[in-house]
């Protein structure tokens, strides 16, 4: 019995701990401007935005139908319509199985569903939701490469998407391996495994800085050198690059400043701070923890803002310098 009760106080200690939120013991009240939009944010990645909006059609099926009907409109930051896809980048928007060229208006068909993709010339490098690869040639309207690997269940925070480096294509895979193919001879040549204690996590970060190549799965951020390889092991949530720096957000709530070494320059803890989308505007970083707005300079000096109303239960999303949340965009600067 006094087993059972120990383990029962244990528990509810974790289910304390566990619901606990940032709150600042400062803060400055700031209300930022906003403006309510016709349009909601439907989705994003780490530096797209999608959008939908209500459009009214007239259809009628009989005498007694008005004709009246309401349809979603998808379309991106700059007012491309990208009919019911979801931008993956500059280039490319996925929906299911389908890709649209945006530039091109052209839709290609895929084999499998599509978790992230990237275009370079006439080739886009994609990584299927089944946790295969392939390279599709556009001049040849067909996929030229094709692997399989293993499925996974499940895969944590924002996908990173595939890489065109010098010579070689690099595929963020979902079970924490990075797959190689070499454009030169046109082969696959090998895959990198980044698996920690046999946790699998999908890569969520994978970034030239510097001229060197850096990726990240949710546990463990490597440095890859010609000369030498480092490992910096944490909790990761986001990963920002910025002025040859590396910006941890770590689940704990610390913020870790790296240089392109991977030394550490300066650490900071913000308790319980559970971090959303960070982003870089006017030379400082801003991310939202708790409803609390929280600037953070290049030298890891904080202030944090209350007064603002934030959704966290919808998407929201930080870039140049606005805050897009629901059907709102609060202006930073």
């Amino acid at each position: 019995m006094k087993k059972l009760n120990l383990i029962l106080l244990g528990s509810l200690v974790f289910i304390g701990c566990s619901s606990k939120n940032f709150e600042p013991k400062t803060f400055i009240n700031k209300k930022l401007p906003q403006k309510e939009r016709n349009s909601y944010l439907q989705d994003y990645t780490k530096n797209t935005l999608t959008f939908k909006e209500l459009k009214l059609k007239y259809t009628t099926t009989s005498f007694f139908d008005d004709g009246i009907r309401g349809e979603w409109v998808y379309f991106d930051e700059e007012g491309n319509k990208l009919e019911k896809f979801v931008k993956v980048n500059k280039d490319l928007a996925k929906r299911g199985d389908k890709l649209l060229l945006i530039k091109e208006k052209k839709v290609v068909k895929m084999p499998y569903l599509i978790a992230s993709a990237t275009k370079k010339n006439n080739l886009i490098a994609l990584v299927f939701e089944n946790n295969s690869i392939g390279i599709y040639d556009l001049n040849k309207d067909k996929i030229v490469f094709y692997k399989q690997y293993p499925n996974v269940l499940a895969a944590k925070y924002l996908k990173s998407s595939p890489l065109f480096y010098d010579n070689l294509i690099l595929f963020p895979l979902l079970n924490s391996k990075v797959a190689i193919y070499d454009l030169t001879n046109n082969k696959f040549l090998r895959d990198i495994d980044l698996a920690d204690d046999n946790i699998i996590n999908n890569i969520i970060f994978m970034k030239i800085v510097d001229n060197s190549l850096f990726i990240s799965t949710p546990s463990r951020l490597i440095l890859f050198n010609p000369n030498f390889l480092v490992n910096y092991n944490a909790d990761i949530k986001h990963i920002i690059d910025y002025n040859g720096y590396l910006y941890l957000f770590l689940i704990n709530g610390k913020i870790v400043k790296l240089d392109t070494k991977l030394k550490k320059i300066k650490e900071i803890k913000l308790p319980f701070a559970d971090f959303f989308a960070p982003s870089v505007c006017n030379g400082n970083i801003y991310t939202i923890a708790n409803k609390y707005l929280i600037k953070i300079t290049p030298d890891l000096n904080v202030t944090v803002y209350g007064g603002n109303d934030f959704d966290l239960d919808s998407p929201l999303n930080i870039k140049n310098c606005k805050i897009y949340n629901s059907n709102k965009v609060y202006f930073i600067e």
